[in-house]
């Protein structure tokens, strides 16, 4: 119980972030305490950044990089665009021989070359010598910036310093495309953790985020809507870089709980709104080359300079002619100084891209192949739109060829929901927590995964396309007599991801020992697909089977997983052993209630015989993994270009530091040569060194503009410490100057320097008899004052004029008449010796008695606040001392009162208690009569019997 409330804990304290990383923008939304869901703005307060950055030589020092971040890069892709990297998503895990990094090189102007040491990964260059850049490492540069953003959005928010001051946890969750293949995603793990994020929750494919952030804002407000039935929508996705289709569907029950469930996606890598951009580019630029008759062949005058403004002008020709049907194009002396004008029409733009149609739609028509439920798109209730480039009038005409106007919907916000929807799923992977009228998401794998033994080319399924993700399956490999070394290869679609090669099998099966001899040892590896859909070999191990049991599983491997068969199971009457089973690959399994699909049965088999207990399998370790395409960044890798990250922003942070020092020193250079101007006049008059002054603040100016580039972050505040006293100088001969420092002056300052001791103690003096008045009402009423007065003081302790502001006053008042009586006595000194005084000695007694004198003033304020509050208190206390006074006065009435009453009843019970006692001794004297009479009259008894009642009558009144 303890550990999960630590853990309940750790989620409400830890933040979310939520990122859709866009070819051409990323977008964050940040979930923690305090913040629900809001978007982290740039610096500029825009609601999406540039995915790229600047990188060069910091213009004062080649010692150092300037790097600047997302949309802040401004004009420096224009003008340095061999510094700016932008839309390195779509070579993220690719090689260097890769189609797209080739394409990548012709639209783009940084180099690229062949890093040998990862199995030809691409290497970036912008031009600084011997630095090269992985892509993980410039794109980690831009998220490590994004989550500085995040982490001062939270610290700003904090209600408290304390929560300010505490280490940030701050877990992040990023958007994926669907298609991305293992090579991506290992590449998108390595950029997050060089990102110096706490923790990954996950890579969310792009339109699992979309959808999750759809049936979120569906209000399933009418019971009527909970049927139990299901829907099937989907999610169409242009970005920037690719388009991608999401079929889906969710069933709503009636217990408020909807079941979202991936069914299949269509996509194209390659087309996007960037391959729209750089058509209109292509038009541009013909009549750019048209107009100033340059060669199309080759042609080295048109720099990349000019090619960087023409794309710039060809995205906002795309915006622009999504709006308007023509584009006016104008770039001021972008070639040998002239200008070059045109304009763009969107007839043709629709017309260079007319052969692009069919590849709007096609996505669509691929999502809805092979699934059960859809025939054809008229099955598919709704088409949400999303991305940016969905919003191009020429994409939506063609989609409206597929989809009917009822068909499209915009229930989500195109630019953000993906973003929205990633920190929801984020959400969901850290906590865990499924509760009534939640969305439960089933995932599933859009690539099929198969392994591979000792190069042999047959693959063997293991996680079939349309596998639910975040499972692992155990399978027979082989018999440990077979072999004595295991190349275990993984596949993606049947591409080789990487091969495990384990060796001296035999060795490590030595420490298994089987019951029987006629047991076979078997080498059986655990495959995963884990929620990021990493396939991977996670465990090996050894283990004992009968012969009967090899045999059953000798086609295993064949039947292993087919896709909407029925499971299988072997029962072996074993004790320890658990049975076997083959599961079903399906649907129905993340149908859950309500499922289409039949459910699974289950063989039993006719008791037989006991087998022994086998020992349990022993694990095999596996070795490092030999990988046929580029690898992982490696750990030492990692550490290293972790360190230098570091280095470079902590020099960030530095420089930051610098060039807000370096303009308080501009700034106050500036003001202290305005000063000067302004007291020339005067100064002149005073001092003979004025040009000294003016020099200095001239030459400090002149340092700041050409000699400032590498001192160091002391050497400015030392600059400015110098100008400060400087300043200082001036302000003391200038107050000197206007001070009347005469005998007469002097008389004046003292008689008013007097007066105010004498108000000051008359305060001090009220205040105290106000609060001898109090302790004599205290003592007056029998309480104990000095008791209450400490419980005052430290109510009063540390607030503002409390008694640490009567102390400060004690102390003022002492060193205020010590300066006072140092004045009286210059004033006592005959005129001769007065005259022979410096006039600085004078004006520090002076000024030290005026700035005394505020000082002072302040404090009798804050005491006499202080003094307010202390008498309500006091009045506050001893009101409610005197009503428990009266309280304890009135119980104890009571109580007296209490005790007379039950004494009086005392004494009346014990007088009637007497009388009963003598009518006793009076019957009994008459019985006695009668037996010595020896008459037994009734008459008598009865007489005496009525007496005793009557006599008892005042005995039951009491």
């Amino acid at each position: 119980m303890r550990f999960f409330i630590l853990y309940i804990i750790a989620v409400a304290t830890a933040a979310i972030l939520g990122i859709d990383f866009g070819q051409q923008f990323t977008k964050a939304v940040l979930l923690a305490p305090g913040i629900q869901f809001e978007l982290v703005l740039t610096d500029e307060g825009k609601r999406k950044d540039l995915s790229g950055l600047s990188i060069r030589p910091h213009p004062e020092s080649k010692d150092e990089l300037e790097r600047v971040y997302g949309s802040a890069t401004g004009s420096l892709c224009t003008r340095f665009p061999q510094s700016c990297i932008l839309h390195l998503k779509s070579i993220l895990g690719k090689s260097f021989s890769d189609l797209a990094t080739t394409e990548y090189a012709q639209s783009h102007f940084v180099g690229l070359s062949s890093d040998e040491s990862r199995s030809g990964s691409t290497l970036i260059d912008v031009g600084i010598q011997d630095e090269y850049f992985t892509a993980e490492e410039i794109v980690a540069m831009s998220l490590n910036n994004l989550r500085e953003r995040a982490i001062s959005d939270i610290e700003e928010s904090s209600l408290t310093s304390s929560s300010r001051n505490k280490k940030t946890i701050l877990d992040v969750a990023i958007s994926i495309p669907p298609f991305a293949s293992q090579q991506v995603r290992q590449s998108y793990l390595d950029i997050l953790e060089l990102a110096n994020f706490t923790s990954v929750l996950g890579l969310i494919d792009d339109g699992t985020a979309v959808a999750l952030n759809f049936l979120s804002n569906k209000k399933f407000t009418n019971p009527d809507e909970l049927t139990g039935e299901r829907e099937y929508h989907m999610i169409y996705d242009m970005g920037a870089g690719s388009t991608k289709a999401t079929l889906f569907s969710f069933v709503p029950f009636k217990n408020g709980t909807i079941h979202l469930e991936l069914e299949n996606v269509g996509y194209d890598e390659t087309f996007g709104g960037q391959l729209l951009t750089n058509s209109i580019y292509s038009l541009i630029k013909e009549k750019f080359l048209e107009h100033f008759k340059l060669s199309h062949n080759n042609n080295k005058e048109v720099t990349p300079k000019i090619e960087a403004r023409i794309l710039e002008a060809a995205e906002k020709a795309k915006l622009v002619l999504s709006v308007n049907a023509e584009y006016q194009v104008s770039l001021e002396s972008i070639y040998k100084e002239k200008d070059f004008k045109t304009s763009i029409s969107r007839e043709a733009f629709e017309e260079i891209n007319s052969d692009l149609s069919r590849r709007i739609t096609q996505p669509i028509l691929n999502a809805i192949k092979g699934v059960a439920g859809v025939n054809s798109i008229a099955d598919v209730k709704s088409v949400v739109l999303a991305g940016g480039s969905t919003r191009v009038p020429f994409v939506q005409k063609h989609l409206f060829t597929l989809l009917n106007e009822e068909q499209i919907s915009k229930n989500v916000n195109a630019d953000e929901s993906c973003a929205i929807g990633t920190t929801i799923r984020g959400f969901k992977l850290k906590t865990h927590l499924e509760k009534a009228k939640d969305i439960k998401v089933f995932d599933k794998a859009f690539h099929s995964y198969e392994f591979g033994l000792n190069s042999n080319d047959e693959q063997t399924v293991v996680f079939p396309r349309g596998s639910l993700i975040g499972n692992d399956t155990k399978v027979a490999l082989a018999n440990l007599s077979d072999t004595e070394t295991l190349d275990i290869t993984l596949y993606e679609d049947g591409h080789l991801i990487k091969t495990y090669p384990i060796d001296d099998l035999s060795k490590k099966g030595e420490k298994l020992k089987c019951k029987n001899k006629k047991d076979l040892k078997q080498i059986v590896g655990t495959f995963s697909l884990d929620n990021n859909k990493i396939f991977d070999l996670s465990k090996l191990e050894i283990e004992c089977i009968t012969p009967e049991k090899q045999k059953k599983s000798s086609n295993f491997i064949k039947n292993l997983l087919k896709k909407d068969t029925e499971e299988e199971e072997e029962e072996v009457e074993d004790e320890v052993e658990e049975d076997e089973t083959v599961e079903s690959e399906t649907a129905s399994a993340a149908e859950g209630n309500g499922s289409n699909s039949s459910n699974s049965t289950t063989k039993k088999s006719k008791p037989k015989a006991k087998l022994p207990i086998q020992p349990r399998p022993i694990t095999i370790s596996i070795t490092k993994p030999v990988y046929s395409q580029i690898k992982p960044l490696s750990s030492t890798k990692k550490e290293r270009i972790s360190k230098r990250l570091s280095h470079w922003n902590s020099r960030d942070e530095t420089r930051l530091e610098i060039d807000s020092v370096k303009n308080i020193l501009e700034g106050q250079c500036y003001e202290f040569r305005s000063y000067l101007e302004d007291n020339e006049e005067l100064l002149e008059k005073e001092i003979t060194s004025l040009s000294d002054y003016t020099a200095f603040v001239g030459d400090v100016i002149e340092w700041l503009e050409f000699e400032s580039s590498g001192s160091t972050l002391d050497h400015f505040k030392l600059k400015i410490k110098e100008i400060n006293e400087k300043k200082k100088e001036l302000d003391k001969i200038i107050q000197i100057s206007k001070t009347d420092l005469t005998i007469d002056g002097l008389k004046k300052i003292y008689e008013e320097g007097s007066q105010v001791i004498m108000s000051i103690q008359g305060y001090l003096i009220e205040f105290g008899t106000e609060i001898n008045e109090m302790r004599q009402k205290f003592e007056d009423e029998g309480f104990n004052f000095d008791k209450e007065n400490d419980r005052i003081k430290l109510q009063l302790l540390g607030k503002s004029g409390g008694p640490d502001k009567l102390m400060s006053l004690d102390k003022t008042l002492g060193q205020y008449k010590e300066q006072l009586t140092k004045l009286g006595d210059i004033i006592d000194l005959d005129i001769a010796k007065f005259n022979r005084l410096s006039r600085d000695e004078v004006w520090e007694i002076y000024d030290d008695i005026s700035s005394k004198i505020f000082e002072m003033l302040g404090d009798v304020v804050k005491v006499e606040e202080a003094h307010k509050d202390r008498i309500t208190l006091f009045e506050q206390k001893l009101k409610t001392l005197l009503e428990r006074k009266a309280q304890k006065e009135y119980r104890e009435k009571l109580r007296e009162e209490a005790a007379k009453i039950k004494k009086d009843e005392k004494a009346e019970k014990k007088a009637g208690e007497e009388d009963t006692e003598v009518v006793d001794e009076e019957v009994f004297e008459r019985v006695e009569e009668v037996e010595e009479d020896g008459s037994g009259s009734s008459t008598v008894i009865e007489e005496d019997e009525s007496k005793a009642t009557k006599s008892e009558a005042p005995h039951d009144e009491l």
